[in-house]
This record gives C-alpha cells, structure tokens and sequence, in this order.
C-alpha cells in the first residue's frame, strides 16, 4: 500500500470514522466516512458545490471551457437520450470494439504469444467505441481525430494544475499562454466544426424531412436537445470535448485493471467464458446479453472496489456555512470529499475485503438478492465509483455496457496471461489517484480450446 491510500486508512481508524484532514496537491481536504453520505447525497450546489471544486481544482473553465464548467445541460441528454438509446446502439459499439481488438491486436493464427502494450491497447478501443456513439462513422477510426480525443484528459488534467496554481486574476493568462488546452480545443474543432455546421445547414434547409434522414449519434442527439441560443458551433464542441474527457481514460484504466487481474489469475477465465457463451447463445450479441452477465459485472465491480480511479468519491467545495448529521461544524471555503478507499475495505460492508475476489457481487444474485442491488452500475453508498447524488455519475450506465462488453469479448476470443506468470503489475499513485502501469504488457494469443 503507498502513502495516500495508508494514510486514508490511518486516518478513518485514528478518528474512528469522524471526519479527519489531510493536505493534497492544493489544498485541505476533509475527508469523511460511509456514515455522511447521505449528507452529500442530499445536499445542492448551494452548499456542498460540485461545481466550484471541479473548477477550482481542476480549471474546467479555462481548459475545456465555461459553457461546460456553467451550464452543462448536455448531462441531461446523457442521461436520457443517451442512456434510453443504447439497447439500440448496442449493434455499432459491438461492431466497433470487435473490429478494433482485431486491429490493434493484430494476432497471428499460430496460436503464438504475443506481447500487448495493455494501457495502448484499452485507450484505442474505449475511443473508438465511445465516439462511434459520440460522432459515428468515420470519424470515430481518424487516425489524427484519435489521437486528439485521447490525448485530451491527459491536457486537461495537465493544464488545469498548471492553471490551478494561479491566482484568480492570472488564470485568464495563464491559460493563453501556458496550457496546452486551447490548441487542442482547436485541433477537435477542425473535424467537428464543419460536421455540426453541416448538419445545421441540413435542418435549416430540409424542415421536417430531416427528421427522417439526420445521424442517430450523440452529437446529433445534443443538436435536438439545444436552444437556438445553444447551438452555436463552438459551445457545442466544447460539449463533446466534456463528453470525450469524461469517458476516454477513466474507462480505458477500468479496463486495464480489470485485464491484468485476468492476466494474472486465469482460473477465473472459464467461469466467465461458460457465463458469455451461454448467454450468447441465448440472447446473441444485444444489451439483453450484457445484461445477463451477471460473472463479467461482478469482476469489473470487483476490480474497482480494489483498484478504484481515485481514493476519494463526491468531491466537494464548502460555498456557506453548514452543519453536518453528527453537528460537524464545516466553514465556506473547505474542501470535502467522502473517503472511499476505506469504506470499499469495510469488513463489514466486505467480509475479507483486501482479497480480490472476482464473484463477490455475481453470488449475491446467485442467492436470489436483486441483481441491480449489486449491479456495476448501481451508485450506493458503499460503492462509491460512480460518485452519487445530483451529480451522480450520468454516464455510468453506457461505461458500464461498454466495459462490460470489452471484458466478455476479450475472455471469449483470447487467452491472456501476464508476462511473469500471477504477476499482477502494481498500480501507481498519484495523490489520491490510482493508475494502472501504463508500461506494462500482457500476452495475448487467440483462443485455442
């Protein structure tokens, strides 16, 4: 275990899971314990403001853009246009994360090994899955739009710190001058700007029969959604930009550690082989069946409760003065945050909770207990990736198919193993973020037996 996760749990055990304080990169943070999460569940950006900590902490405003850190109406058609459309989806993103395996595994039919860089290999299929539901066809295979799409995170998260260390009134300079940001929001705009504006045009001049001829995308969808005033072309990609930064790494390092975990322990591949193809053959390749499989979501639910993207859930900055259910006393201006690496090694919430115990979720359904209860995609308060309240995670149902999807065609077309054999590599941190290694590879071969 490194620093951060330790102290987290030094901290939780010392204050016997009273809030504690603990300095991160910017700032203090308090950090509090299972029992509060109903007080961030409830509370509003009049109190416990999501808003102005993702600004503050990472200058959505100067790197993605105002529109999105402001008024981000377009999570709205996340969770229902989107959301309500991916059983009817399902079709291309299958076709798109089967056809990019098989690009970028390029395996040969000699049943030989062959070494895969892992974190590479995660970010290119969660890319172009995620944008053809964004964008579509061709876009979503450009090599160059690729290549923007995944290194944006990376320039966000970058230039929001290098921003972050200004003061308010240096902000505005520092990220014309130093971040990268804006070069890269004009480099996205060079694919998408003629592809909104020509679509613009197709609805001025068809009327109605556009209705029956347009795209069924994302984008598409958030064009429907817009005002008048909303649709200018500029705000608009800096919507998508939002959408591309939100689902790219996130996805792509849930991925990558739940494939080493595979790699690693291949007892567990004929389990969740049996599950895919049985309910393959049942229901063919549909959301029915990513639904069903029941082994392939406990394993990703398992994967981040013991490898989570961060130590810490429901991030928040303090905008008035407030007293919380136990009559802690938090002024305006804290930072606060929920301490979910803790609360995922709660023996009482995880009985033997340091072991990585693949069907943990999957035998609570087996027993006959409702399966959304202990779904991947089910926020609650003792499973904390998803984050919760109003600003629960709105994509969480499209990640969670997505990765779902990934995860049952890699078990069911490959044999995977790590390099060392049982040798998971160790993750990275980051303050409180955890990384898969990004170097290491995993052997892939095409399915023998």
């Amino acid at each position: 275990m490194t620093a951060f996760p330790r102290l987290m749990v030094e901290g939780h055990t010392q204050f016997k899971g009273k809030p504690f304080q603990m300095a991160s990169f910017r700032s203090w943070i308090v950090y509090m314990s299972h029992e509060f999460h109903e007080d961030f569940r409830k509370a509003r950006d009049d109190t416990f403001s999501f808003k102005e900590e993702v600004n503050e902490v990472a200058a959505i405003e100067y790197t993605i853009g105002r529109v999105a850190s402001h008024d981000p109406w377009h999570y709205g058609v996340v969770r229902k246009q989107m959301t309500q459309n991916l059983g009817s989806k399902f079709p291309e993103i299958f076709e798109e994360i089967s056809l990019a395996f098989g690009d970028e595994l390029a395996l040969p039919d000699n049943g030989e090994w062959k070494p895969i860089w892992a974190s590479n290999l995660s970010t290119r299929v969660v890319c172009r899955a995620s944008n053809r539901l964004f964008v579509g066809l061709p876009l979503c295979r450009n090599e160059e739009f690729m290549k923007i799409s995944q290194g944006y995170t990376i320039t966000v998260v970058m230039s929001g710190y290098l921003i972050s260390v200004f003061p308010e009134f240096l902000k505005p300079l520092a990220a014309r001058y130093l971040s990268a940001a804006p070069a890269a929001t004009r480099a996205f705009e060079k694919f998408i700007l003629p592809i909104i504006e020509e679509r613009l045009g197709q609805e001025a001049k068809l009327g109605k029969a556009w209705e029956e001829s347009k795209p069924f995308d994302f984008l598409q969808w958030m064009i429907d959604a817009a005002t008048e005033e909303q649709k200018d072309p500029k705000e608009l990609n800096q919507r998508l930009l939002n959408m591309n930064f939100a689902a790219m790494h996130t996805s792509a390092m849930s991925y990558t550690h739940a494939l080493y975990w595979l790699a690693a322990r291949p007892e567990f591949v004929a389990p969740l082989r049996e599950e895919v193809e049985l309910v393959v053959k049942e229901h063919g390749w549909t959301k029915d069946a990513v639904n069903a499989m029941y082994k392939v979501d406990s394993f990703l639910k398992e994967t981040l409760r013991i490898n989570p993207i961060t130590a810490n859930s429901m991030p928040r900055k303090i905008v008035r003065d407030v007293r919380l259910s136990d009559g802690t006393q938090l002024r305006a201006g804290t930072h606060v945050a929920i301490n979910s690496w803790s609360v995922h090694r709660d023996p009482v919430l995880y009985p033997n909770p340091d072991e990585f115990d693949p069907f943990r979720f999957s035998r609570k359904v087996e027993e006959g207990e409702n399966p959304v209860r202990y779904a991947f995609a089910t926020a609650s308060s003792d499973f904390l990736l998803w984050g919760g309240g109003e600003h629960v995670c709105a994509g969480r149902f499209f990640a969670s198919q997505e990765l779902k999807t990934m995860l049952a065609y890699t078990v069911l077309n490959y044999d995977v193993k790590m390099p060392v054999e049982g040798v998971r590599p160790a993750d990275r941190w980051y303050g409180e973020g955890c990384v898969p290694d990004s170097k290491a590879s995993v052997l892939f071969r095409k399915r023998r037996d």
